[in-house]
């Protein structure tokens, strides 16, 4: 039972980390234009990305922990 629930929360941490990125990257605008290249970050996305890198985190450090476990 613990190996399936570690798979489950690995499978979850990739989740969350492919969610932080596409949040990361959503928050970001550039504009070019010859030399000149102008880029914005909206601060409240990149706060919600290291959010979920951070879950993905906890979620793959407990699944290794479970999958590794006896039972």
């Amino acid at each position: 039972m613990k190996r399936i629930l570690g798979t489950v929360l690995i499978l979850g941490a990739l989740a969350l980390g492919y969610l932080g990125y596409d949040k990361l990257q959503e928050g970001k605008a550039e504009i070019k234009i010859g030399d000149l290249e102008i880029s914005t970050q909206d601060g409240n996305s990149k706060q919600e990305a290291y959010i979920y890198f951070g879950l993905g985190v906890v979620c793959l450090i407990a699944g290794l922990v479970m999958s590794r476990g006896k039972g």
